[in-house]
């Protein structure tokens, strides 16, 4: 199953949206983009996620406009949400954002 996580940027919270869903079925295809991509994923975010093992360093956000939508199963619309300047809050919006692409996986 292809899926696509959109989310306004594509520089926080639709690729760590990603990055679970991926976690949790290598059966599932899994992309991220944003509707007005931003220039990195923020610093911050990327050592959040390799407290989870996550590797996100290098990521570059995606351009939605590019992409064939109809070649998707589905699509997850992603909550955006700023990413935040501390180390303590970038782990409890990755906590957040994962349980909601656990939701999200389930219902799948």
């Amino acid at each position: 199953m292809k899926v696509l996580v959109l989310s306004e940027h594509d520089d926080c919270c639709g690729p760590i949206a990603a990055a679970f869903l991926r976690d949790y079925s290598s059966k599932l295809e899994v992309f991220s983009a944003g509707r007005n991509p931003g220039k990195a994923m923020a610093p911050l975010m990327v050592e959040a996620m390799r407290e989870c093992l996550i590797d996100m360093d290098g990521y570059q956000p995606y351009d939605f406009a590019t992409l064939d939508v109809s070649s998707f199963d589905v699509i997850y619309e992603c909550p955006d949400c700023p990413c935040p300047k501390d180390i303590q809050a970038c782990r409890e919006l990755r906590d957040r954002i994962k349980n909601e692409a656990f939701l999200f996986f389930r219902s799948l």
